[in-house]
């Protein structure tokens, strides 16, 4: 710690102001840990030895790297929500988990929605005195578990083949929706497209807001993710100006599309109907016909 006090010239000289070294009694080491530390025992998945065939564990270089939508990094998170994060004794506890697997199915089991805050705990309070936020206490909220699972990954480091996984899970719509998150927050502009164009129309059906909150699609989750910047009091990444016009062109192309293949199997149906009341009269006056012999 650099301090400054006044100090008398050995020459006999003016007094005057000089920087001195002291101890520093305030630092703790668990703060010296975190600052050297700051995701804890969350580290990186162990990968494939390059030089064993015979391994089967991911490969390093198949990594999906995080775009630098900002200078900040950390995921391109929200700096109040990584520092929340990291400080969530919830979190802390995912660093046993050390592969991809234990983490999806730990998400499969704690996540039942998906918004970045704890509902009813952020900006719910406002810290005076001692809690304020001068002594750099926050009182922003509670990080959700599904955001706390999200970092996890991102401290994994994964590569495109688990990302894969995610987004086409079975289980739980969960899971696929942080695999969806994961990309906006973490791929390269100009690659999201073609990660998000498959599920632009998905059809399951699911709460962001969990049990109790309004259902929609998996597909309206990704079109709010491709066209929208704000995410339930936070900020997504910006997406650049032309990549974000070439986005909403496509997703106008699909939506086209799509509406035409729905028109398309509504007609299917409307044809299949007639076709099964056309059978039913010929049915009945058959019957009829032989009803009228046999008399």
């Amino acid at each position: 710690l650099v301090v400054e006090r006044d100090s008398q010239s050995r020459c006999g000289g003016a007094r005057g102001r000089r920087r001195v070294m002291v101890k520093n009694n305030y630092s703790s080491g668990r703060n010296d840990d975190r600052l050297q530390n700051p995701n804890g025992k969350n580290l990186p998945q162990a990968f494939a030895d390059v030089d064993d065939k015979d391994d089967k564990r991911e490969n390093l270089t198949d990594v999906l790297p995080c775009h630098p939508y900002s200078a900040v990094g950390n995921m391109n998170l929200n700096s109040m929500l990584i520092e929340n994060i990291r400080s969530h004794d919830y979190f802390k506890g995912l660093g046993e988990l050390s592969t991809f697997e234990e983490v999806v199915d730990q998400i499969y089991y704690d996540c039942t929605y998906i918004t970045p805050w704890r509902p009813g705990t952020h900006k719910a309070q406002r810290a005076a005195g001692m809690c304020s936020g001068l002594r750099g206490v926050s009182n922003a909220g509670v990080p959700s578990t599904a955001y706390m699972l999200l970092f996890k990954l991102y401290t994994l480091q994964l590569t495109r083949n688990q990302i894969l996984r995610l987004v086409t899970h079975k289980d739980s719509p969960y899971i696929r929706a942080i695999g969806l998150l994961y990309l906006r927050y973490v791929c390269e502009p100009k690659e999201l497209w073609g990660w998000y164009e498959p599920y632009v129309s998905d059809p399951e059906m699911w709460s962001q807001l969990g049990e109790g909150g309004e259902r929609s699609t998996l597909g309206s989750f990704v079109r709010r993710l491709c066209t929208e910047l704000e995410w339930y009091d936070t900020m997504l990444p910006r997406l650049p100006v032309p990549v974000a016009r070439d986005i909403e062109k496509k997703l106008a192309e699909a939506t086209a599309a799509g509406t035409q293949r729905e028109r398309g199997r509504d007609r299917e149906r409307r044809d299949e109907r007639r076709d099964d009341d056309e059978r039913g009269r010929r049915d009945e006056r058959r019957d009829e016909r032989r009803d009228e012999r046999r008399d």
